[in-house]
C-alpha cells in the first residue's frame, strides 16, 4: 500500500529501496520491478546486496555502510529517484535527496536509524534544505501507519500477494530464533541490522 498508492510507481520510474533485504524492503522491490520500475536496492553488506541482485531481481544494490555511498548511490541512479521507500532515514536519506526528481513520492514506513536516539543528531540543521527540496521539487512526503490507514484494503493486498507468491514471483526469507527468551536479542538484532530477512521467534 505504501508504494502503489503513495509511490504511484509508473512504467520506467527510479524506485529507491532502503533496507532491501529485509521483509518489507524485499516486497517493495520486487512489487517494483512487476510494476516495471528500475529498482535501485540498499543494504548493509555485500552478502545482502548479492542476494537482492541474485533472488529480488534488483537492477542495482548499494552498501549503506560503503565510504562513497552518496556517490554509489548517484551513479546507479543517473536519471534520479522518482520514489524513494524510506524505511531507514539517517545517512541514507542524506544520499537520496540530492538525486530526488520533480514531483517525487516518498512513502514513509520507518526511520529504524534514529529509533534509540535520545536527542538529535550531530551536524548542521538540514531542515531548511528539506524544506526547501519539497517546495521546489513539489516532493509528495506521507508516513503511514499499515493497519491504521490500510486494514480495510487487507483483502487487496492479500488476493495480489497470494497470485504473485502462488507464481514464483515474490521471494522471501525469514531469519528464525528459537524459544521466547530470544526475542529480546531477536530486537536488537532487527535495530542493528543483524538479521538477514524477516525476523521470526519460534515460541516452545
Amino acid at each position: 500500500m505504501g508504494l502503489l498508492d503513495i509511490g504511484q510507481p509508473k512504467e520506467g520510474d527510479t524506485l529507491v529501496v532502503a533496507a532491501a533485504t529485509g521483509p518489507v524492503g524485499a516486497t517493495v522491490a520486487q512489487i517494483g520491478k512487476l510494476k516495471g520500475c528500475r529498482v535501485v536496492a540498499i543494504a548493509g553488506g555485500e552478502e545482502k546486496c548479492q542476494y537482492a541482485r541474485e533472488n529480488l531481481n534488483v537492477d542495482a544494490c548499494i552498501d549503506h555502510k560503503a565510504d562513497n555511498f552518496a556517490e554509489q548511490l548517484a551513479e546507479a541512479c543517473p536519471q534520479g529517484i522518482d520514489i524513494y521507500f524510506e524505511n531507514v532515514g539517517g545517512k541514507v536519506f542524506d544520499g537520496v535527496m540530492p538525486l530526488l526528481n520533480t514531483g517525487a513520492r516518498i512513502p514513509v514506513c520507518g526511520l529504524v536509524s534514529q529509533y534509540n536516539n535520545t536527542a538529535l543528531p550531530d551536524g548542521p540543521d538540514r531542515l531548511s534544505q528539506l524544506m526547501g527540496t519539497i517546495l521546489v521539487k513539489r516532493l509528495t512526503i506521507k508516513g503511514f501507519i499499515i493497519f491504521d490507514d490500510y486494514a480495510h484494503r487487507y483483502p487487496e493486498f492479500a488476493h495480489d500477494m497470494a497470485k504473485w507468491v502462488g507464481e514464483g514471483q515474490i521471494h522471501y526469507r525469514e531469519h528464525a530464533v528459537d524459544g521466547f527468551e530470544q526475542a529480546p536479542q531477536a530486537l536488537i538484532d532487527v535495530l542493528e541490522g543483524r538479521n538477514f530477512g524477516k525476523m521470526v521467534v519460534n515460541i516452545k
